[in-house]
């Protein structure tokens, strides 16, 4: 029976939370058609699907409605969690309200990020440039977005999404020490630099995993990702799927144990792994 949380009350509860550009989402056309089937599986098996992703609330209220997924999802890379208030009849402690949805925020307010950017640059005598700085049409020329995509990409509430454009002979450690002095911190994404705060994917995933257990559910979590940026999420899921260049991992000393590294990439890998493990989800029905 469907609970206030969404999703059947059955043992294990699968949930799956999922990267998008480059995962779900093609990186060069955006498109999800390759993991279509996959996505209708999980839909008619009724698992939900969180996203989380660096995009943000305005580019996340349009997607979710192309690809109909409704469940909770987490934007600007772990910054912001946000439950539809449809299916989440009561909010979690610390939450607000906004554009009905119940927001958790665990990021730093992007005012602060703005500024603390332009102070890093300045310090360190750096070239670079942010999504603050851009115009919609840069961002467009620069991602592949239409310019109304490119303009709610640009709405950030957690993160600021930057270019290194010239830094001489400076080694990049410079820049993640002067991020480091200010308590933010940077990850690399598949286009970006991005400077937040202490949120993750991984703390968002791990806070929305802790909550579904809080509500009765006996959860088991599958995590898909393609860039660094998402290893937070894959180290603290019960299942590791990545569909990116496999030299990341090598690049990642080991962070997470027992991968799973499908023959496909991006959306085809995801709709192929995801679709394996419908297949063969009951073995993992006594795990947790």
């Amino acid at each position: 029976m469907a609970d206030s949380y969404g999703g059947e009350a059955h043992s294990p509860f699968f949930i799956i939370f999922t990267d998008l550009d480059g995962t779900l989402l093609d990186n060069v056309s955006y498109s999800w058609k390759k993991a279509e089937s996959a996505v209708e599986e999980c839909r008619r098996h009724s698992i939900p699907i969180v996203l989380v992703t660096s995009k943000t609330r305005a580019e996340l209220m349009v997607l979710r409605e192309a690809l109909c997924i409704f469940d909770p999802f987490v934007t600007e890379n772990g910054g912001g969690v946000f439950f539809p208030k449809k299916r989440f009849n009561r909010p979690s402690e610390g939450a607000d309200s906004v554009d009905g949805l119940w927001r958790w925020s665990l990021g730093v307010p992007y005012s602060r990020l703005v500024k603390a950017f332009e102070d890093m640059a300045q310090e360190l005598g750096w070239k670079m440039k942010g999504f603050s700085q851009m115009t919609p049409q840069e961002i467009s020329r620069l991602t592949g977005l239409s310019i109304d995509e490119a303009i709610r990409a640009a709405q950030r509430e957690y993160d600021e999404p930057f270019l290194i454009l010239d830094k001489g002979n400076a080694p990049e450690l410079d820049l993640f020490e002067a991020a480091k002095r200010r308590n933010l911190h940077i990850t690399k994404g598949g286009r970006f630099y991005h400077l937040h705060g202490r949120s993750d994917k991984g703390r968002a995933t791990k806070w929305l995993i802790e909550l579904y257990r809080k509500i009765g559910h006996n959860v088991f979590s599958i995590g898909v990702g393609d860039s660094e940026n998402d290893l937070p999420m894959l180290e603290v899921v019960d299942l590791a799927i990545f569909v990116g260049n496999p030299q990341t991992l090598n690049d990642a000393k080991g962070r997470v144990q027992d991968i799973l590294v499908p023959r496909e990439k991006g959306p085809k890998g995801w709709n192929q792994a995801i679709l394996n493990f419908l297949k063969t989800r009951e073995e993992y029905v006594d795990v947790k």
